[in-house]
């Protein structure tokens, strides 16, 4: 027998077995419920790939592989009226494709959480943005800048060497800043300077000054 399609709501996906499988009802067919169901993705492999189960209460497209419905797998997700497609709130001129160049390619979580490929021609960046959008990570080609932003704590560590290289760097903070360790060396191959608009305390053991 020919497969055949039908609409379908998940009703559960917490697969006892652990096998990322769903269970659906038939849209129109509250109570009739299938058995554990297998869900397409674009990469399994073993302990591999990519793992995003459509939510409980979700509309599905079921492919039935035999008359008997005794093989089915979910092929894909559904957007309509009840469960309407994300928008990024990044580049509101192409969301939803309102600008018909279809530059957004971009993940949303139930949290906020997104992953964005932003195409649009001579602003193209990449963003990876927590829930509520303050804390971010955003690559910026066209002007030529890695961008990232923390609302809260940034924590940098590493059990090997940390460096920093660049032209020029920076340092600003509104505060205090301080640095601490076993040994701490400056050096510069022209004019160092040190200035206090308050006073200036030198300490030490011994103090050397040339």
């Amino acid at each position: 027998m020919l497969p055949f399609y039908f609409f379908a709501t998940v009703t559960d996906a917490q697969d006892p077995d652990g096998l990322g499988r769903v269970r659906v009802s038939r849209q129109g067919d509250a109570e009739g419920v299938t058995d554990w169901i297998q869900v397409l993705t674009p990469w399994a492999g073993d302990g591999t790939g990519f793992f995003a189960l459509p939510p409980v209460g979700s509309q599905v497209l079921v492919l039935a592989l035999d008359g008997c419905e005794a093989r089915k797998v979910v092929i894909g997700g559904l957007w309509g009226e009840g469960a309407l497609p994300p928008v990024s709130g990044e580049n509101p001129e192409a969301d939803l494709n309102k600008d018909g160049n279809n530059s957004l390619r971009f993940f949303r979580s139930r949290a906020g959480s997104m992953f964005i490929f932003d195409d649009t021609e001579g602003a193209e960046k990449i963003q990876i943005i927590a829930p509520g959008g303050a804390s971010r990570l955003e690559f910026l080609p066209a002007e030529e800048k890695i961008s990232l932003k923390a609302d809260g704590e940034l924590a940098i560590e590493a059990k090997g060497a940390l460096r920093f290289s660049a032209n020029e760097i920076e340092l600003e903070c509104k505060e205090a800043l301080s640095a601490e360790g076993a040994e701490i060396s400056v050096a510069a191959k022209k004019g160092c300077e040190i200035r206090a608009d308050k006073d200036l305390v030198v300490k030490g053991a011994s103090v050397a000054l040339n």
